[in-house]
């Protein structure tokens, strides 16, 4: 009976849903930018007022990360920025899509660096973020400089809504696979010298493969194939993020890169991944912790497993 009833819900709920958002991709790119920002932070603020599931989830993954180190007024202003980070972010899906080799070269940077300049060479590359900042320009800004860049992503549950997102994704020449049976084309990809990007700070459940690494200080189950595809095509991984900045623009950022080992097929391969995909989740922990503001506290990232002891600290949602 329960399932039979979300899914009459969902039926009856998605009608509704599509022709908000259609009307949404109409208006949102006619906005002044300015009015972007303001409604983003609005929301942030307004969503701190009410006893929302995941403004309760955003504290108490804050506690857990920071216990007694942060005040609860500054990790309340943490989750009201992230909010508002989150919101900026999916209505600039939106607003990007028009004009928006214009408007990303007006509102997005990317200071030239020596990692820069090895991201843009003719090579194939592991390219990391997680949800923080707008990830989403991430992928449009880069693909619109010349990068041959694919992006993991799973589907939305609304098929209409979900096209609509790949088409406004795909706008500056990114391309957009499901996550599901992406292996072939991703290796496809690496031998004619292009790029993937993965989104890697959400749980994995260990059924779909993922393993436990120290994710900000607890552990928590992530994907493993992006460590492990690296590792056996002998593909580079760059860890890079794209941060808000005032009046509404934002700045590319890339802060790490890491040789994959040489393959062997003698030593423990399942180690060796372990131990990469356990170095990616300390260089995005290490980013987490200096712009906290912009992460998204509000999902559910650490899920306890039947009879095993945690701290007393560990997130129980």
């Amino acid at each position: 009976m329960g399932k039979r009833w979300k899914k009459a819900r969902r039926a009856i709920r998605r009608p509704f849903e599509t022709a908000g958002f259609v009307l949404l991709k109409w208006m949102i790119p006619l906005w002044p930018r300015a009015v972007v920002v303001h409604v983003a932070k609005l929301t942030g603020k307004i969503a701190m007022l009410f006893p929302l599931k995941e403004k309760r989830i955003g504290l108490i993954n804050l506690d857990a990360v920071f216990g007694n180190t942060k005040s609860t007024a500054e990790k309340r202003a943490i989750l009201a920025s992230s909010f508002a980070t989150f919101t900026q972010t999916m209505l600039d899906v939106i607003w990007f899509s028009r004009n928006p080799d214009a408007r990303i070269q007006h509102y997005v940077s990317f200071p030239d660096s020596d990692l820069k300049t090895s991201f843009f060479e003719d090579k194939p590359l592991m390219c990391i973020t997680a949800h923080m900042g707008s990830w989403e320009i991430l992928g449009q800004t880069t693909a619109l400089l010349g990068a041959d860049l694919a992006s993991i992503a799973a589907p939305i549950k609304n098929p209409l809504v979900d096209k609509i997102f790949i088409e406004r994704r795909e706008m500056t020449g990114q391309t957009i696979i499901p996550r599901k049976g992406a292996l072939k084309t991703l290796i496809s990809r690496f031998r004619k010298n292009g790029k993937a990007a993965f989104v890697l700070d959400q749980n994995t459940d260990e059924a779909a493969g993922g393993i436990m690494v120290d994710f900000l200080g607890l552990p928590m189950s992530v994907s493993p194939a992006p460590a492990a595809l690296a590792y056996r095509t002998g593909t580079e991984i760059m860890i890079g993020f794209c941060l808000p900045q005032p009046r509404g623009r934002y700045r590319i950022h890339i802060s790490d890169c890491i040789t994959p080992p040489p393959f062997e097929s003698t030593v423990n391969v399942s180690q060796v991944v372990q131990k990469l995909t356990q170095e990616i989740e300390d260089k995005i922990s290490t980013e987490i912790r200096k712009y906290p503001e912009f992460w998204l506290w509000s999902y559910k990232h650490w899920r306890r497993k039947p009879n095993v002891d945690y701290p007393a600290h560990y997130p129980d949602y």
